[in-house]
């Protein structure tokens, strides 16, 4: 049986399509979780938009968060 180092290995020769296509189904054989977010999430969530919906917070586009967060792992580089 191969281990899961060498099934990573064969899944990065793969094209782009064919890695989305086997990531959609491994993640179709995982059973299907109830997610329950920690305590004071849901508040933090109200909370923030609450504070959107006042006009004292303003959206930041997805390009820029996605960008942060890749420099915040040291992807950009």
């Amino acid at each position: 049986m191969a281990s899961v180092d060498d099934a990573f290995s064969l899944a990065q020769s793969l094209s782009p399509s064919d890695q989305q296509i086997l990531i959609e189904r491994l993640l179709a054989t995982q059973p299907s979780q109830e997610f329950t977010p920690p305590p004071g999430h849901l508040e933090e969530v109200k909370r923030r938009c609450a504070e959107y919906d006042a006009g004292r917070m303003k959206a930041v586009p997805w390009e820029q968060v996605w960008s942060e967060v890749n420099a915040e792992l040291g992807l950009n580089e």
